[in-house]
């Protein structure tokens, strides 16, 4: 006798049911009644419009607040901090993310020094400003000359390349040949005489310095920006009681250099320069530079600015001096030399009549 499958099968699962290998089924659901709907009823949410609106709430909540936000049992939980929490974020944050959160974390608060009032007009004066009165003495004439001399030469604002037009170097031969004192007094004479703003930058990294007779010795200055490209350099510019005149500081950093006996500036020097010329484009930006003979960074930086003023005192340099001088600065098309601390044997020359007058 043939049984059938169907037959078969069944005994099978009964025979399972029995020794507990096969559960039995759950009895279908029963199929509610359908009422006729009720057309002024408002009408439920399907599940898809309640999916809907849980997506849009996780949408608007915030991704970042989700992710750094400490919750109750991470708040309470020993050894927590921010720093922590920051190491989470820039551990798992892109390069570039990570990058700038590290320099953050590095920050500390207080670290800054608090921003200076403007430099009154007697520290300037102490540190050697003869012009600033405005008063028509002999020395402050001879200077409104030599101003007219260099602005006919200086471009109004910065160019792009080498030789910027708004770059200008001071620099001597040799130390004390009053370097310092021209560049302050011809940035003064400039800032009150026309209508150019100036900057003046100490970049002499010696004992003594501008920055120290201006009482910004332990302030950051050019120094810093060159060794920390994520400084900014509106943080280290100090203004003066003349509106038109800022000064940078030398830096901070001078006494690493002194500890490995390196007597110039930090690099790379060339590339801030430029950086300075870019970003005051309408200022004249005036570098206190260091002698030629005695450190390399004029002759560097001779090719990227628009003009130098090279101070030679009278009856002291020697003519060679000069001319070595002037051969490191070559690369330089606008050379202006000035000659400082003459004897005045004559009675032709400023100030002989006494006149007191100004038209400034």
């Amino acid at each position: 006798m043939t049984l059938e499958p169907g037959h078969l099968v069944e005994r099978v699962a009964e025979r399972l049911r029995g020794i507990g290998g096969l559960t039995t089924p759950p009895p279908p659901p029963e199929r509610p009644i359908r009422a006729t709907p009720d057309p002024t009823a408002p009408a439920a949410p399907s599940p898809l419009d309640e999916a809907a609106a849980g997506s849009e709430t996780a949408a608007a909540q915030p991704i970042a607040d989700a992710a750094v936000a400490p919750n109750d049992e991470t708040a309470h939980t020993p050894g927590f901090s921010p720093e922590t929490m920051l190491a989470r974020v820039v551990a798992d944050a892109p390069p570039g993310i990570a990058r700038a959160a590290a320099e953050l974390a590095q920050q500390r608060p207080g670290e800054a020094l608090a921003p200076l009032a403007p430099l009154e007009l007697e520290a300037l004066e102490r540190a050697g400003l003869v012009v600033g009165r405005k008063l028509r003495t002999r020395i402050s004439e001879e200077f409104r000359v030599t101003v007219g001399t260099i602005m006919r030469s200086l471009k109004t604002s910065y160019t792009p390349g080498r030789g910027a037009g708004n770059l200008l170097m001071v620099t001597s031969s040799r130390p004390g040949e009053g370097k310092s004192f021209t560049a302050l007094n011809l940035a003064g004479s400039i800032a009150q005489h026309t209508q150019r703003e100036v900057l003046l930058v100490d970049m002499d990294a010696k004992q003594h310095s501008l920055s120290d007779q201006l009482g910004l010795g332990d302030r950051d200055g050019l120094i810093d920006l060159a060794a920390n490209s994520a400084m900014r350099i509106e943080d280290t510019v100090v203004r003066t009681a003349i509106p038109t005149l800022s000064f940078l500081p030398v830096g901070t950093r001078r006494g690493e250099m002194a500890d490995t006996g390196e007597a110039t500036v930090a690099r790379p020097m060339t590339s801030l320069i430029e950086r300075l010329g870019r970003r005051f484009p309408n200022h004249l930006v005036i570098l206190d530079a260091p002698p030629c003979l005695s450190t390399s960074d004029p002759s560097t930086i001779a090719s990227f600015v628009g003009q130098i003023v090279l101070v030679v005192e009278a009856e002291r340099t020697q003519k060679s001096e000069v001319l070595a001088s002037l051969d490191l600065i070559k690369a330089c098309q606008t050379v202006t030399l000035m000659l400082n601390k003459i004897r005045v044997t004559t009675s032709y020359t400023f100030g002989a009549y006494h006149y007191f007058g100004t038209y400034s």
